[in-house]
């Protein structure tokens, strides 16, 4: 059975998961899927396709909600994307290499942690165009609250509606409602506490950590720019 799926999707599994890896507490997954919003959309009608986009979660009373996302109108997904078809949004969290010589108990080999939900379901082309703006100022109200708080030199609502108006001319805005929801939490729970405790306490001080945007950013400007 497909970890959190509901019975329409229950047979349909988009990713390998034993059991002491699923994680099916919907409280805590439809935040992770608000934590981790940058998702791939995959889909498969006339060929695999897949888009990296940042989504706008829909909390629902019962189920699992929708997901709203756009695309450039160049972007050929759209094709599969606006017959309808189904699609699965991959939501990748953190991710690190794990050392044994952070566990207690040495006899082990290396592994790699990571947390990683699919959300699949039928995806819907919305055209209309009050609902998109209203959905791309959450979408942004969202972001610049989380990631660049306290900062008031730029607002969406500032800008002239006749710009917005172009700017949404030049996407497509889409609505999923989720199905099935398979979420795979590999942090090596089902270690013992001595190891639990030292890839903790390794994690925690800094180490497996990749480089982050800032420095990848840093680097590609000095390939790339003059």
């Amino acid at each position: 059975m497909a970890a959190a799926a509901t019975t329409d999707h229950a047979d349909a599994e988009t990713i390998y998961i034993p059991d002491r890896h699923k994680e099916a507490d919907r409280q805590f997954l439809t935040a992770f899927l608000a934590d981790y919003s940058f998702a791939m959309v995959v889909t498969a009608h006339g060929g695999l396709h897949i888009s990296n986009v940042p989504t706008l979660h829909l909390s629902a009373s019962d189920g699992w909600g929708k997901i709203w996302w756009h695309l450039a109108k160049s972007n050929g997904q759209n094709d599969a994307l606006s017959k309808g078809v189904e699609a699965t949004l991959v939501f990748h969290g953190p991710h690190s290499y794990i050392s044994p010589n952070w566990y207690e108990n040495g006899r082990a080999v290396p592994t790699w942690n990571f947390a990683v939900v699919h959300a699949t379901g039928k995806v819907e082309k919305r055209e209309d165009d009050v609902e998109f703006a209203e959905r791309l100022s959450q979408l942004v109200d969202r972001n610049e609250k989380r990631y660049a708080p306290g900062e008031t030199k730029w607002k969406l609502a500032g800008l002239p509606e006749s710009y917005l108006k172009g700017m949404r001319q030049g996407i497509v805005a889409y609505e999923m409602t989720i199905g099935s929801v398979e979420a795979k939490f590999k942090l090596g729970q089902e270690r013992i506490e001595g190891d639990r405790h030292g890839v903790l306490a390794a994690l925690e001080s800094g180490k497996g950590r990749e480089p982050g945007i800032a420095d990848l950013t840093k680097r590609y400007y000095a390939m790339r720019t003059k």
